[in-house]
């Protein structure tokens, strides 16, 4: 979420299904067994109004087997036969007969997202064949493996559980910006957003050209800005 944060969404789509059940809710029983300051989580229950009022970000959550967001939830969606039916009434309604969770979670800041990427330093060549070329610039070399993973010469990005990624067009075109990113704009003194805009909009002026150089590469699909920042913070270089 904090990255998605850093990113400038502004609508997190949530599925109970595959959340940890403790990062989404803490019940009566468990937070009197365990008390606050003995748990380091704070429920994701507890940051949902946080996160709308002061971030301005809102939030779509499928559950199916807690009823505690219904006390904050502004709208609740029922799928009938799979179709969508309000039923935001019935359940307020409901929500009045039944005790609402505690909400008592430390005070929230949104961060401040001011952190410096490193630059990219690529370690010495011991082929012998290319030292003394002065002022000789090659490229990173890319390789990308379909929606898994790409590499940077020897580092490998993983980007399995990127599940928005569709086509592996997108992931090699992600290979390309951050090659783009890690020799041209990343130099140890920009923040990460300041690195991102700026090879996004290398993207919005100049095209694939300017990302890829010379050699434009077929087959190359635009991913969103959420899955560069996604590669930035998964490379190891």
């Amino acid at each position: 979420m904090i990255e998605g944060m850093e990113a400038g969404t502004g609508l997190f789509l949530i599925d109970e299904d595959t959340s940890a059940t403790n990062f989404m809710v803490r019940d009566e029983f468990m937070q009197q067994v365990i008390l606050r300051e003995k748990e380091p989580i704070t429920p994701f229950l507890e940051r949902a109004g946080d996160l709308y009022k002061q971030a301005g970000i809102s939030t779509i959550l499928v559950a199916g087997s807690s009823g505690a967001f219904f006390h904050i939830a502004d709208v609740v969606l029922m799928m009938d036969c799979y179709r969508p039916v309000d039923i935001t009434a019935r359940v307020k309604e409901l929500c009045k007969t039944h005790t609402a969770p505690r909400v008592q979670a430390p005070g929230f800041a949104v961060p401040d997202f001011k952190r410096v990427y490193p630059a990219y330093r690529r370690s010495e060549r011991r082929d012998a064949r290319q030292r003394g070329r002065e002022n000789r610039h090659e490229h990173m070399k890319v390789k990308a493996s379909g929606l898994e993973s790409f590499s940077l010469d020897r580092e490998t990005v993983n980007v399995r559980y990127l599940e928005q990624l569709t086509d592996h067009e997108q992931t090699d075109a992600l290979a390309y910006l951050l090659r783009y990113g890690l020799e041209q704009v990343i130099d140890g003194r920009k923040t990460v957003r300041q690195a991102v805009e700026q090879m996004m909009k290398a993207l919005d002026n100049k095209g694939w050209e300017a990302v890829s150089g010379s050699y434009v590469p077929c087959g190359l699909a635009r991913p969103r800005i959420q899955e560069l920042y996604a590669c930035l913070n998964r490379f190891r270089g």
